[in-house]
């Protein structure tokens, strides 16, 4: 461990291994910082780093939040969760005698794990999706439902509730057909009802012919549509399209509503295709 002037030892700064590329990818390019958004990007178009590695509790005595941290395991000063890319200004901003105050544990972790997770699923399904390569995409079909009618509290009649579990199963059968990042960008403009096309480029780090492929596959399933015309003052933004369902458009806002309500993350539906979390 290296020294002080005095003798004393100094906590190592440097991410422990392994650290500073998980930071990189779960960055999507930006600063993390969102209030408001910073769009800073950490690489610049010519090449240059000008992302800053910050310290959510500092790592030496006097540091900003460094009296927060119990001085146990000086490699926590280190991790992954202790750590977050910022762009030059913000690092400077909560790290500065004069304005380090204002910004508590607490809320730069909120910070942090906002912005990381937009970009997580990104990383973490990689291997999944080889899995889902070599496998095939198995659909696990709804069997009752009974969870969602619960929800949905709606009375229906047994008669129309087969119907419309063999409906959302054939629906589920389409999801099924599509590739893994169709999947999962559905899953997105479902959670978020619309979307920019830029966004989605930057969270699945993707080019854009590759994505545009991807949106031309969800919109020949009726699903997703790009708004590309010059004219259409929504241009750029993905949104949702009711084919697919035949003809029960709300379905979208249904699943999103039971989701939320009921604490299922959407992914395992729409990308795991497990729609027995349905029953």
């Amino acid at each position: 461990m290296a020294k002080r002037t005095n003798g004393s030892e100094k906590n190592r700064k440097e991410p422990l291994s392994g650290v500073a590329r998980r930071l990189w990818a779960f960055s999507g390019n930006e600063c993390a910082w969102g209030d408001p958004h910073c769009s800073t990007r950490l690489v610049t178009e010519e090449g240059a780093w000008v992302g800053k590695i910050a310290h959510i509790i500092g790592a030496e005595p006097g540091s900003a939040r460094h009296e927060v941290w119990d001085g146990t395991d000086v490699d926590q000063l280190r991790d992954f969760d202790n750590l977050m890319l910022l762009c030059g200004v913000h690092h400077d901003l909560i790290d500065s005698s004069v304005t380090r105050h204002d910004y508590t544990v607490e809320y730069l972790r909120a910070v942090k794990q906002k912005h990381e997770a937009k970009y997580r699923y990104t990383v973490d399904d990689i291997e999944a999706e080889f899995r889902d390569t070599v496998n095939g995409s198995l659909v696990r079909p709804a069997t009752t439902m009974r969870r969602f009618f619960a929800w949905e509290d709606a009375n229906q009649d047994p008669s129309d509730e087969h119907d419309f579990l063999e409906l959302v199963n054939r629906f589920a059968g389409r999801v099924g057909g599509l590739t893994r990042m169709a999947r999962q960008v559905l899953a997105l403009v479902v959670h978020e009802e619309t979307t920019d096309f830029e966004l989605v480029l930057r969270r699945f780090s993707a080019d854009r012919r590759t994505l545009l492929s991807v949106v031309r596959e969800l919109q020949k399933a009726d699903m997703v549509y790009l708004h590309a015309e010059e004219y259409d003052e929504d241009r750029g933004q993905l949104s949702l399209l009711g084919g697919a369902l035949e003809g029960v458009p709300e379905m979208w806002d249904e699943l999103r509503g039971f989701c939320r309500d009921e604490k299922v993350d959407l992914k395992e539906i729409l990308v795991d295709l497990d729609f027995s979390r349905l029953d």
